[in-house]
C-alpha cells in the first residue's frame, strides 16, 4: 500500500507535465496569445478574402469535434446571443462576415490571463469596424473573456463571454490594427 501513494502521485504529476507540455503557458500557442490572434486573425476579414467559413477559419481556437460549451455574445446576429455548441455559434456569424467587405479589429488595454495546467481564462479589450457590402459602417468597442480547456489538440475555447457596444468610427480608427500590448 505504501507504494501506491507515490505511484499515484507520480502518475498525477506525469499527467500534469504532459498537459503542460501539450498546452503551452507561454508563447504563440498559449491562451493569451491565442486570444489576441482569435480576434486579430480569426475574426478579421479583408477585402478580397475568400468566404468566411467558421469551421475552416476558426478550427485552431474551437474544438469542432467536441463543440459543447457556453458561448455568449450580445453582438451576435440573429435571434439569440447564447449558444451551447461552438459550431452553431460560429455558423451564426458567417452571414455577417460574408456580408462585409472588411471586418477590422484592434486590441485595447485590459488584457489579462490566468493559466493552470488544464484550464485558462483570458480577457481582452478590443475595437472593431465592419464595412458592410451595402456601404454601411458599424464601429464598436468590446470586451471578451474566454475560458480555455487543455485538450489533446492544444488549448480550445469552452466558454466565451463577449460584450460590445456601438461607437463612432472616428473614435476607434487609430486603434484599428493595433495589438494593444498593455496587459
Amino acid at each position: 500500500m505504501k507504494f501506491l501513494v507515490p505511484l499515484a502521485t507520480a502518475s498525477l504529476l506525469g499527467a500534469t507535465q504532459l498537459a503542460a507540455q501539450g498546452c503551452p503557458q507561454t508563447g504563440a500557442d498559449a491562451p493569451g496569445a491565442m486570444h489576441a490572434d482569435w480576434i486579430m486573425d480569426g475574426w478579421e476579414r479583408r477585402e478580397g478574402d475568400p468566404s468566411f467559413v467558421f469551421a475552416e477559419k476558426m478550427a485552431r481556437y474551437y474544438d469542432l469535434k467536441d463543440p459543447q460549451g457556453v458561448f455568449y455574445d450580445n453582438f451576435a446576429p440573429g435571434e439569440t446571443q447564447l449558444f451551447t455548441d461552438a459550431t452553431v455559434y460560429g455558423a451564426n456569424w458567417e452571414d455577417l462576415q460574408n456580408g462585409a467587405s472588411s471586418v477590422l479589429h484592434g486590441l485595447t488595454k485590459a488584457n489579462q490571463e490566468l493559466i493552470d495546467d488544464r484550464v485558462a481564462s483570458t480577457t481582452l479589450g478590443f475595437v472593431g469596424l465592419i464595412d458592410r457590402l451595402d456601404g454601411a459602417q458599424i464601429a464598436f468597442e468590446g470586451r471578451s473573456q474566454l475560458a480555455w480547456a487543455c485538450t489533446d489538440a492544444g488549448w480550445k475555447i469552452r466558454q466565451e463571454l463577449n460584450y460590445a457596444w456601438i461607437v463612432e468610427p472616428e473614435d476607434i480608427r487609430d486603434t484599428l490594427g493595433q495589438r494593444g500590448e498593455g496587459k
